[in-house]
């Protein structure tokens, strides 16, 4: 296997190599230039020695842009505060704060039932023009003047005019009620919802036990939480943090909460947690890298590196015979005219290097994309080719556009979109499309046929991608000729002028009808000579005058009539899930084939003669019913049906059980009988169209079997393709496939709609002779 791979391997390596060296003498062949004076260049030998006659001085200029850019890279990173960031974190904080102690500060309840509360508390005061004094929960008035002290909070004093002389009473009815915690947590929560339910619980106890404290006189320490919390905050981003260190410095403070002096020791712990919780929740990041800073840092970093400069004194030898050159020696020579002006390297062999290297790039894709044509080496052959045959093709401008640069137009680049599409897939002719252009721009130098070139090589792909007819194909061909005309209309106006568009659009046209005719002829040629399934040859192969599908018409009618009921069934399932209906087809048409070597034991050719079956014993008969797979196969060779349809005569019955005889075997035999003797010896399919074929075949034949013995209902044939279905899923017959479940339900629903389309209801004429009378379609 190794030495295989290996083969396998020197193989794509020569065929690249032969595409790479054919690209480049189809783009240099004939081509006009002039042979290159004798010249220095960099990394070739001296053709002699050179000495300094006079003083000389050469920048090094690789040597100084490496310091220079050695210096730069050791610049760090410059980075700057957001101050706007910080007071959006503290204010935050504050607003927190601010929220719990709004949610804590009472309600006054009104009073709807006097005789259901405390009797009301007469206050009486007294005021006069030199002092007034009214005491209350938390409020002193003196002279004017009004404190109210809230807990957490500092005191409002407002003043108000002192009055004169005056006595009078005050009633104090309900005070005010306090809110539940509960409430007043949830009313945190729904503010704040980033914060633990712990979190929010610790502050509200706080706020809350500081009303008890103000009430008993005791100290408060809402207020210093605060403060501590703002402080906290504040160490941090005066340090300074960094969206790449904000994760970090969250999570450290969480885990590491900071001590928090003068509280209650019952509540010390659970109180740092909290506001190393609620920091931790309101820190962002507020330090950020400041790119024009840094470059500039950079810049002037760059300057301060001075040139590197090389001399040469007089007679100093520069560079000996044979020498490898540099570009400093080079340069010293030039400044001391010691030799003619460097010439710029052959433009050929820059032209042909630029198409290796696009050829190469072609075959990268191809091993990225379609690495299932990679894995061939016939078909890195073709892709090669197909590359050789675009590089041809990007000469036809310069053969035919003489004093008329319309006739550049005649480019026949759809020619390779056609044939990639075809022969690989639409992927493969996307990146074709790549190769085609820059061979175009190498060989015109013109960017308008360069744009050109790439527009016309993607117009084919799509209308020649999902064809299922002749008529399909041979529309696709007029299509793309005429979308060429609006494209080289528009390309003609914009690089040329418009008075070169009439006669840019009529080339346009003919090259795409010309390139549409010639795919059409080489196409049958290409895929012939290396094998390949185009839609061509599956055109070909579900053309009933097939030599192949006339002998199953002529030696089994039950099988080619089975066999195109379950091609209509495929075509339809495949165009459901995205399948190649026209491959499922052609599939479906013979992989029945080797029933035409004896048709007499297969049931659907069985009219008016006895069942042969019935005198053979079960093995025998799995054995005969099992052949007709290998006979098929051997057919297939011999009437040159391609693989990838052959494919489906291997895999329609899988490793199937063969129901009937095995229970046959089970009813005549007293022991048990070894399902694997009565299993067919096929593969069990992997692709969409394999597994449509197969359960195409088995529904078909099952609904046959059904409407000889009922009336058929769409209801007993959605039940029996859904048990038909369960049954190869079951039985593990799909496992090797990449079908989804999603795509099993829609087969299904297009087979239902199919086969009820198929045995619809037909209305008995009267009076017509036979039983049940004649149906109308």
């Amino acid at each position: 296997m190794s030495a295989l791979i290996r083969g396998s391997g020197i193989a794509r390596a020569v065929l690249l190599a032969l595409a790479v060296v054919f690209s480049a003498i189809a783009l240099t062949f004939a081509r006009a230039t002039e042979a290159p004076p004798v010249s220095l260049q960099e990394g070739l030998p001296a053709p002699q020695i050179f000495t300094a006659p006079r003083p000389v001085s050469v920048t090094d200029e690789v040597a100084t842009a490496a310091l220079r850019a050695e210096a730069s890279s050791a610049e760090p990173d410059i980075y700057r505060t957001d101050l706007q960031v910080t007071e959006t974190v503290l204010d935050a904080i504050s607003n927190f704060f601010e929220d719990v102690r709004a949610a804590a500060v009472p309600v006054a309840v009104p009073v709807e039932d006097p005789d259901s509360i405390t009797p009301p508390v007469t206050i009486p005061t007294t005021t006069t023009s030199e002092e007034t004094t009214t005491t209350a929960l938390d409020t002193t008035t003196t002279t004017g003047e009004t404190t109210t002290t809230v807990p957490g909070g500092d005191a409002e004093t407002t003043t108000t005019p002192a009055p004169t002389t005056t006595t009078s009473t005050t009633t104090t009815t309900q005070p005010p009620r306090p809110v539940s915690r509960t409430t007043q947590t949830q009313q945190i929560e729904d503010s704040h919802p980033f914060l633990s339910r712990e979190t929010i619980d610790a502050f509200v106890d706080l706020i809350n036990d500081d009303w008890t404290r103000a009430l008993e006189g005791e100290a408060l320490f809402f207020s210093i939480v605060e403060n501590e919390a703002i402080d906290q905050a504040k160490s941090f981003l005066n340090e300074g943090i960094r969206s790449t260190e904000l994760a970090g410095v969250r999570t450290d403070l969480a885990d590491n909460p900071l001590p928090i002096v003068l509280l209650p020791d019952r509540d010390e712990e659970a109180m740092e947690a909290a506001v190393a919780e609620l920091v931790a929740v309101s820190l962002q990041a507020n330090e950020f890298k400041d790119d024009v800073a840094t470059a500039i840092a950079r810049i002037e970093a760059e300057d301060l590196v001075e040139d590197v400069v090389v001399e040469y004194r007089t007679n100093e030898k520069i560079v000996d015979v044979g020498e490898i050159m540099t570009a400093v020696q080079i340069q010293a020579i030039s400044d001391l005219e010691l030799i003619g002006e460097t010439p710029e390297t052959t433009p050929l062999r820059a032209l042909a290097l630029v198409a290796a290297i696009v050829v190469l790039l072609a075959a990268a894709y191809l091993w990225r994309v379609g690495s299932e044509y990679w894995r061939q080496p016939k078909l890195v052959g073709l892709f090669g080719l197909l590359i050789v045959l675009g590089a041809a093709a990007a000469r036809v401008p310069e053969m035919v556009a003489r004093d008329q640069v319309e006739l550049g137009f005649l480019l026949p680049a759809a020619l390779l979109g056609y044939l990639t599409a075809t022969l690989f897939d639409a992927r493969i002719a996307v990146v074709v499309a790549l190769p085609m252009t820059v061979f175009t721009a190498l060989a015109t130098g013109d960017l308008a046929l360069s744009a050109f070139a790439a527009a016309a090589t993607l117009i084919p792909i799509p209308l020649v991608s999902s064809v299922a007819s002749r008529a399909q194909l041979n529309l696709a061909v007029v299509i793309s000729a005429v979308i060429h005309i609006p494209i080289a209309i528009g390309l003609s106006w914009f690089f040329y002028g418009s008075a070169t568009i009439g006669l840019a659009a009529v080339w346009g046209f003919i090259s795409g009808i010309a390139t549409g005719v010639v795919a059409l002829g080489v196409l049958p040629i290409l895929s012939s000579a290396f094998r390949i399934t185009t839609t061509q040859t599956l055109l070909d192969l579900t053309d009933r005058n097939h030599p192949a599908l006339r002998r199953i018409e002529e030696l089994a009618p039950g099988t080619f009539n089975h066999s195109i009921m379950v091609g209509n069934l495929a075509d339809r399932a495949a165009r459901s899930v995205g399948a190649n209906p026209l491959l499922a087809r052609a599939m479906s048409y013979f992989h029945d084939f080797g029933k035409t070597v004896d048709p007499k034991y297969f049931v659907e050719n069985q009219f008016g003669v006895t069942n042969p079956h019935d005198r053979l014993p079960p093995a025998e008969s799995a054995t005969i019913i099992r052949s007709h797979v290998a006979e098929g196969l051997r057919l297939a060779r011999e009437y040159r049906i391609p693989p990838d349809v052959a494919q489906g005569i291997l895999t329609h019955h899988g490793t199937s059980l063969m129901r009937f005889f095995y229970h046959k075997a089970e009813d005549l035999d007293q022991g048990e009988v070894d399902g694997a003797d009565y299993r067919h010896r096929g593969r069990k399919p992997k692709s969409k169209e394999m597994v449509i074929l197969m359960l195409a075949d088995a529904t078909e034949a099952a609904t046959r079997a059904l409407v000889q013995h009922e009336d058929p209902t769409s209801e007993s044939i959605r039940e029996l393709v859904e048990s038909i279905i369960a049954e190869k899923v079951e039985d593990g017959q799909l496992e090797e496939s990449d079908v989804t479940f999603g795509e099993l339900t829609r087969v299904k629903e297009a087979f239902v709609d199919s086969l009820i389309g198929y045995y619809h209801t037909r209305i008995p004429y009267p009076r017509f002779p036979g039983a049940g009378g004649d149906q109308p379609e």
